[in-house]
């Protein structure tokens, strides 16, 4: 009996009360259910005080703006976004800055400069992710862009944020398959097999026939005398994985000695004997500095 008096000397005071009104002034407009504004602030205007009023709002069935703050209903939780109609119709599926968003379709300006090179192209958890392969790929279509992580290294599916190679159909239509033989997937990477760097341009061009760590190189001088670069440069001797220019023998069978008189072999290229005085004799040295047809001919 004393809790019954109790309960309706409140409401009897309640009734007496303006914040009681207000209350359920509050409760009884359009944006109590369409919004979750159910409760009056110190001020009398109606805000969206709990996550309950927000929870049974349209706001939370639509848009998943099913949490309070700040007196207004938000997205707070990748949950609420997944139930909503807006996930459902449009892929907007991810809490982000109190909305539901299609993160896979988004790119951040935080993350602009790791998204060209990586795929890491919006925030999630604090840092920047790749989330889709249209971040790994650099756009929608089935072609990826060549200085994308897929177009350049087979690296076009998103997984745990970053990107990876899901099939050596992604490494094969590669960049790095094309130069350097990098065309079978391994552990969400794409490596080079020893067949396919012996039929490689990595091999033709610049001796690297062999394979080590699932990279194409120069592991016999035979595989680069063959090359192209030892006739055209002189680097016809494997050294740590490359061909190098060891001697001066190796120059005086290249077309740059025949046709420009680099005989001799010093730091790694071949260069000018002097007066143009045919092959002179050097010791093997240890710098495997790569030469280029600019470089020599620009001396």
């Amino acid at each position: 009996m004393a809790l019954a008096w109790g309960v309706g000397a409140w409401l009897l005071l309640c009734a007496s009360l303006p914040a009681c009104d207000n209350t359920s002034a509050c409760q009884t407009k359009p944006d109590c259910k369409r919004l979750g504004k159910c409760a009056p602030d110190e001020k009398g205007v109606c805000v969206a005080h709990s996550d309950t009023d927000c929870g049974q709002s349209e706001g939370c069935k639509e848009q998943g703006k099913c949490a309070a703050k700040s007196g207004a209903c938000v997205a707070a939780a990748d949950d609420a976004c997944k139930a909503s109609t807006v996930c459902k119709q449009q892929g907007a599926c991810d809490a982000y800055e109190g909305a539901c968003v299609n993160l896979a379709q988004t790119v951040h300006a935080a993350c602009t400069a790791s998204c060209q090179s990586e795929g890491r192209c919006v925030m999630k958890g604090g840092q920047c992710a790749a989330l889709s392969r249209r971040h790994c790929a650099g756009t929608g279509d089935e072609k990826a862009e060549p200085e994308s992580p897929c177009g350049a290294a087979g690296l076009c599916s998103a997984e745990a944020g970053r990107c990876v190679a899901a099939s050596s159909d992604d490494c094969a239509k590669s960049v790095a398959c094309k130069d350097a033989a990098a065309c079978a997937m391994k552990d969400g990477v794409c490596v080079a097999s020893e067949k396919d760097c012996q039929t490689s341009k990595a091999c033709a061009t610049d001796g690297k026939c062999g394979v080590a760590q699932g990279k194409c190189v120069a592991l016999a001088t035979s595989d680069c005398v063959k090359s192209s670069r030892c006739k055209l440069e002189g680097v016809c001797t494997a050294k740590d994985g490359a061909c190098i220019v060891a001697s001066s023998a190796d120059c005086a069978q290249s077309s740059i000695c025949k046709t420009a008189k680099h005989c001799l072999a010093k730091d790694g290229q071949c260069t000018s004997s002097g007066a143009g005085k045919g092959v002179a004799d050097s010791g093997a040295p240890d710098k495997t500095r790569s030469t280029t047809i600019n470089g020599i001919f620009g001396l």
